[in-house]
């Protein structure tokens, strides 16, 4: 039988054992309402941490930015490239990573700053402009060194004087070094040879982003090398992780991929939709894009591009009239002597810092002799920026750059037409009548050229409006066959009508250039950069074309 002492004992030592378990509850409690010190704290944190590494800024699109301190590195903020930054930044700092929240809520109120708080800046991707000069983001790795390139002359900048924006997919660009030789360029990709001084004023044209592109077409038959040379041309300026894309599906694709990187770059392309051809002529002369952020708010997401486009295709899918007259298209010749593609990207890779220091010098001549170059008014393009630029290339490769492009807009041309029931139409009537030059309403037309549609026609305009809307956009195509097409700016007849005018025009592509740089030779200081090598080699025209067909091994003239 237990004695009173030790039942009170297990007594005293049951209260003991409550109590210390309420202590413990009540300890628990108090740090339940303790405030949360990590998430709202850590928050906080981490924004006076990129206040004192970074500048904020925003760009005209009210996106907004974070330069790193120091090294000049341009990172958006809703990017994942920035918030990893932050975070392997942040646990270096304080031996803690922050949690996703705090980051959320710390990159919204850092955008807020960036848009409210800090002044409007230029931001570049991967080619800009400042002081007269073209810069090209070599995108090192903790570096922004950049190609600095000016009229007669470039160099390596260490500091650029304008932001570069980087991309998670934008590949570092080589370092141009040496002499430079632009004709090993030739050795890898299956370029003909006289449609070489395209492609080169193509390339030179891709780092000026204050004119307008043309859009440059690779078209072949299968075995053509067609994917290997466009992926090669834009290593030469912006590689990227996947150089080569599918081709969009919607207009919003585009877009997307412009934001993101300065070529935009589509291969096995084997329909072009008429929206999506509209989209690429704004991308290549400049133009936004809006579409809402979500369907909850009112809010835009805004994109404000303008980017050389390449792309390639076994037919032909530059037909819309706009896009052909701003369009180069190149037929490569099948491979005959094919080489392994592992092969053929080792010698490009040994040979690639050498090749862009053969463009580049070569466009510091092209651009020194730029301003000497005069296009008579009633010679001049669509694409003049482009073509005064391809004149000036023309002239430091002792090559006529003329010929090439007026003939390959011809071929654009008539392809369009070819695409065009009405076009197509119009010129077969005018062809088997012999006619000179007419001029009658829209109606009248309609009803004289209907007799001669094509049998593969599947729309046809179902009204004089709809036909005069079809001569409109042929326009252009039409006058490069030398069809004039115009509609008068007053009414006329007793049915008060406009009427169209269709004249033959003479077509001149073999007129002469008014002035160049041997009219008018500039000043080049060329003692700092090397020489490009244009050693032609003079052919007829049909070794030129013996030449067009040979493999990656040997490509005949070179420069």
């Amino acid at each position: 039988m237990q004695s009173t002492d030790d039942l009170v004992d297990s007594l005293l030592e049951d209260a003991a054992r409550e109590s210390a378990h309420q202590a413990e509850q009540q300890h628990a409690g108090d740090a339940a309402t303790e405030p949360p010190e990590d998430k709202s704290s850590q928050a906080s944190k981490l924004v006076a941490f990129v206040l004192d590494h970074c500048e904020l800024f925003h760009d005209e699109n009210r996106d907004a930015f974070a330069t790193l301190n120091g090294s000049g590195l341009t990172y958006r903020l809703d990017g994942r490239v920035f918030k990893d930054w932050l975070a392997a930044s942040f646990y270096s700092a304080e031996g803690k990573s922050p949690r996703g929240q705090s980051v959320t809520e710390a990159i919204g109120t850092l955008s807020g700053i960036a848009r409210h708080e800090r002044e409007q800046q230029a931001v570049f991707l991967r080619v800009g402009m400042a002081d007269a000069a073209y810069f090209i983001d070599l995108c090192e790795p903790k570096s922004s060194r950049a190609i600095e390139l000016r009229p007669g002359s470039w160099r390596i900048a260490d500091a650029p004087p304008i932001r570069f924006m980087r991309t998670e997919a934008m590949q570092p660009l080589p370092a141009p070094t040496g002499k430079g030789d632009l004709s090993k360029l030739w050795d890898v990709t299956n370029i003909p040879a006289d449609k070489r001084v395209l492609i080169v004023a193509w390339l030179i044209d891709a780092l000026r982003p204050d004119t307008p592109f043309p859009v440059l077409e690779l078209g072949g038959e299968a075995g053509s090398a067609k994917s290997t040379t466009q992926a090669i041309l834009r290593s030469l300026i912006d590689p990227n992780a996947a150089n080569l894309r599918t081709p969009p599906k919607a207009v919003d694709d585009c877009f997307v991929a412009a934001g993101v990187s300065w070529v935009v770059s589509y291969e096995n392309v084997s329909h072009l939709p008429a929206p999506l051809q509209d989209a690429l002529c704004v991308l290549a002369t400049g133009g936004g894009f809006a579409k809402r952020k979500l369907y909850s708010d009112a809010d835009e997401s805004v994109i404000n591009v303008k980017r050389p486009v390449i792309l390639n295709g076994i037919s032909a899918n530059v037909t819309a009239h706009d896009l052909a007259d701003r369009a180069i298209s190149i037929e490569l010749p099948v491979v005959e002597n094919r080489a392994e593609s592992s092969n053929v990207w080792h010698v490009f890779t040994q040979h690639q810092a050498d090749i862009i220091a053969g463009l580049m010098t070569l466009a510091a001549r092209a651009l020194a002799i730029l301003p000497n170059i005069q296009v008579p008014a009633h010679e001049r393009p669509r694409m003049l920026e482009f073509y005064s630029l391809g004149l000036a290339v023309g002239e430091v490769l002792k090559r006529d750059f003329k010929a090439q492009y007026l003939s390959t807009r011809h071929d654009a041309a008539s392809r369009s037409i070819e695409s065009s029931p009405v076009a197509a139409a119009l010129v077969e009537w005018f062809e088997v009548n012999k006619r000179q030059a007419v001029e009658m309403p829209a109606k009248q037309l309609m009803q004289a050229v209907e007799h001669y549609k094509p049998e593969y026609a599947e729309a046809w305009p179902k009204s004089p409006r709809g036909f005069a809307d079809a001569l409109r956009r042929a326009a252009p195509s039409l006058r490069q066959v030398g069809i004039e097409v115009k509609q008068s700016s007053e009414k006329s007849g007793h049915d008060n009508v406009r009427t169209w005018r269709v004249e033959r025009k003479k077509f001149q592509t073999t007129s002469a250039l008014s002035a160049t740089s041997a009219n008018h030779p500039p000043h080049v200081d060329m003692a700092d950069i090397a020489d490009v090598k244009t050693n032609f080699s003079r052919t007829d025209s049909s070794q030129n074309d013996e030449a067009g067909n040979s493999s990656h091994a040997s490509h005949g003239e070179e420069f």
